[in-house]
């Protein structure tokens, strides 16, 4: 990638460029099919136009080289002259798109091999094989841009076995030996790097190309196809063993062809030595897949799916058997005490059609207290109606009691299960994520494949956690549609502002167009934080600073009461806080989780405040989240905006209503968060004192106020944390 190699990098890649055009070039234009090598110039003077000027300057000096040293026909850069003159015409008029431009040069090709007279047949063959050659030389530009090897897939792999074996065909009719020995070797080395079954069908086409030049390469062609089936069978990996099988198989060739053994016999040694003494490297796979590494993710998915259905079935737990109905339970222990012994109890509890009145009372009685009517009934029907009303009210003091813990039990379970389904949430997204792999990549380019876009190279590099670079091939398209269109729908789609880094249309809509996007944050936060202890032991305010992705988290919490406990759950607090958010949870189900936790932990004796900052660095919006916590301040040119939120704090009640606010913050803009140990007039304190906070450093700010704010009288713990929006 020509934005993160260093500039002598790029050079290098460039005079590599320029040589391999050139020569690429020169080899195609010497291959005779049929009296002319225009199905293959043709074809490649595109992919040099593609890449622009460069490239074709390369293209035909190459070209002119072969015309001046070996006598290839002159019409070659005629009629390359042509294609490039009408090419640029519709450049200019933007009158073609660039899947079109195959059907255009095939049809100046078809003109020409009518004009040399070639027969009908044969001219309508050559004309076949200049749209073919276009369709597969089209695909290897990304790959002769930019030089790297990441960019080979399965497809440019073939196309670029294709183009090596027309360049060597070139030799063919001034050294048949070394022709067929750089094909045997180029077969070995595609064999070590397992790519045969990239190779077979760019060999077969190459194939067929030689008996179009000439039928008498027939049994040569046989002798370098037949022994590829024992690779089949056998696979090799090392250097001596795919030698030494390469030695054997072709002790098959005297039963199919009229075998040389001097002419066959050197042609395979002198290949196998070569290739043998050659120092490739195999620590880089030539293609990008891994089949090794999607076996392991798929190992570790299984892992984690059976991690998900075990969370499932614990959540499953907290979901079944409901709490019984305890009314019924205390109706008897009224009836023992009151009815049992009575002496009426036979025709006052026992009536043929159902209980009587009072006993549906009872039930009453447990829950609400008696209207007037209710106890007229009592003293009207029961013989000892006092007690009756005396037993009422004693139960209904205890059935009370046992609902409210009947209640807390029912809120605890659904806690947990809220943890539960949390858990089972995280570990699900982790095993997403390791059976897609490289999901954001593939999603891009369908995406923008969707609109239409006709994207050649996609690639995504992380310089930092928050900073990435998108290397992007596309053809078909101009530079007001890369601003307009493309960068606008990617930013939506991506939900993030994307700079132009790079940009090179060579050929503006019938070029191979570079782009690269750049996304990274816009500003940082400068910070500063002072605390001061009623308590020597500890301070019971505790606060949190971290980074996830493009975001900085600010927060504060202030534990009930002073000391080490207040300071402990203070911590506990933010440090589940934190834990949460890095593993990817929302701040809503976040904020729940916290809440639940600490209402089980110490059963409603346990509450701490929250006041949170989330500010995206790229656009600075800031998220604000406060629970019974102090308001925040944002001092911006002189005017001081205040942001608060008049809520219980965490722990007391469940479920917890998620209050979050969001604002926007500017460049410059300085912001107050304090704890309760502050005065409540906070306000007016910093109104008083603006004209001594200048350009300082938030940490200078902080210690000021502090010390301005210990003047007064001090009653509980006191923290200040000043923060401020800096420009990259």
């Amino acid at each position: 990638m020509e934005l993160i190699i260093n500039p002598s990098r790029v050079k290098k890649i460039k005079y590599q460029f320029v040589f391999y055009i050139t020569l690429i070039s020169f080899l195609m234009s010497i291959v005779d099919v049929y009296s002319t090598s225009l199905l293959f110039t043709l074809p490649f003077f595109y992919v040099c136009f593609m890449c622009g000027y460069p490239a074709l300057l390369s293209y035909f000096m190459g070209i002119l080289i072969g015309v001046i040293v070996l006598q290839v026909p002159y019409e070659l850069l005629f009629i390359s002259g042509i294609a490039f003159l009408i090419l640029e015409f519709c450049l200019l008029f933007q009158s073609m798109k660039s899947r079109y431009v195959p059907y255009l040069l095939t049809l100046i090709g078809g003109i020409y091999y009518a004009y040399v007279q070639i027969d009908l047949l044969s001219t309508l063959l050559l004309t076949i094989l200049t749209y073919i050659n276009t369709l597969i030389f089209t695909s290897l530009t990304p790959l002769l841009m930019h030089g790297e090897s990441d960019l080979l897939t399965h497809e440019r792999m073939k196309s670029l076995t294709v183009i090596i074996l027309i360049c060597t065909m070139g030799l063919l009719p001034y050294s048949h030996i070394s022709t067929m020995i750089l094909i045997r070797i180029f077969i070995l080395i595609m064999i070590y790097h397992e790519c045969l079954d990239d190779l077979l069908p760019g060999l077969f086409y190459g194939s067929m190309l030689m008996l179009l030049m000439d039928l008498s390469y027939k049994d040569d062609i046989l002798s370098f196809l037949l022994p590829l089936f024992f690779f089949y069978m056998i696979p090799c990996h090392k250097k001596a063993t795919i030698v030494s099988l390469y030695f054997v198989s072709h002790l098959i060739l005297p039963f199919f062809l009229e075998f040389q053994y001097t002419y066959h016999g050197f042609i395979v040694v002198v290949s196998g030595l070569i290739f043998l003494i050659l120092p490739i490297r195999h620590d880089q796979t030539v293609l990008s897949s891994s089949y090794q590494e999607m076996t392991f993710k798929q190992q570790l998915s299984k892992q984690v799916d059976s991690f998900c259905r075990l969370f499932e079935q614990m959540t499953a737990l907290f979901t079944r058997a409901p709490a019984p109905n305890r009314s019924l339970e205390y109706i008897g222990y009224i009836y023992e005490d009151m009815c049992q012994n009575c002496s009426s109890q036979t025709t006052c509890f026992h009536k043929k059609y159902g209980p009587h009145r009072l006993v549906k009372l009872m039930n009453k009685g447990l829950k609400e207290h008696y209207n007037e009517t209710d106890e007229d009934f009592i003293h009207q029907y029961c013989l000892n109606p006092e007690k009756y009303l005396d037993l009422v009210n004693q139960y209904r003091k205890d059935y009370r009691k046992i609902q409210r813990v009947q209640e807390e039990y029912k809120t605890m379970k659904s806690d947990l299960y809220h943890q539960f389904s949390l858990l089972n949430h995280v570990f699900h997204q982790f095993s997403h994520q390791l059976e897609i792999g490289h999901i954001e990549e593939k999603h891009i380019y369908e995406h923008m494949e969707g609109y239409h876009f006709q994207l050649a190279h996609l690639k995504k590099y992380y310089e930092s956690q928050s900073v990435y670079y998108l290397e992007i091939g596309i053809y078909d398209i101009t530079k007001e549609e890369i601003e307009n269109e493309f960068i606008p729908i990617l930013e939506s789609y991506l939900n993030e502002t994307l700079d132009v880094e790079i940009m090179k249309t060579p050929m503006h809509q019938l070029g191979y167009t570079y782009l690269v996007l750049k996304h990274h944050t816009r500003y940082f936060v400068q910070y500063g934080v002072c605390q001061c202890a009623k308590e020597s032991i500890a301070c019971g305010d505790s606060y949190m600073i971290f980074s996830m992705n493009e975001n900085d988290y600010f927060a504060l919490s202030d534990g009930m009461g002073q000391g080490q406990k207040a300071s402990d759950d203070s911590k506990l607090t933010l440090d589940v806080m934190k834990q949460l958010i890095m593993n990817g949870i929302s701040l809503d189900d976040t904020i729940q989780s916290v809440n639940a936790l600490l209402k089980i932990k110490n059963r409603n004796d346990m509450f701490t405040t929250m006041d949170m900052m989330e500010i995206n660095l790229v656009s600075g919006m800031t998220t604000f989240i406060k629970y019974g916590a102090c308001p925040t301040y944002i001092l911006r040119d002189h005017e001081i905006i205040e942001v608060e939120s008049k809520t219980l704090p965490m722990g007391i009640v469940s479920p917890l209503e998620t209050v979050i606010q969001k604002q926007t913050l500017k460049e410059n803009d300085i912001i107050f968060m304090v704890s309760d140990g502050f005065s409540g007039h906070f306000y007016e304190f910093l109104k008083e004192n603006e004209y001594l906070i200048g350009d300082d450093h938030p940490k200078d700010i902080a210690h000021l106020l502090m010390s301005l704010a210990n003047d007064e009288q001090r009653n509980d713990d006191m923290t200040i944390m000043v923060l401020k929006l800096c420009k990259q």
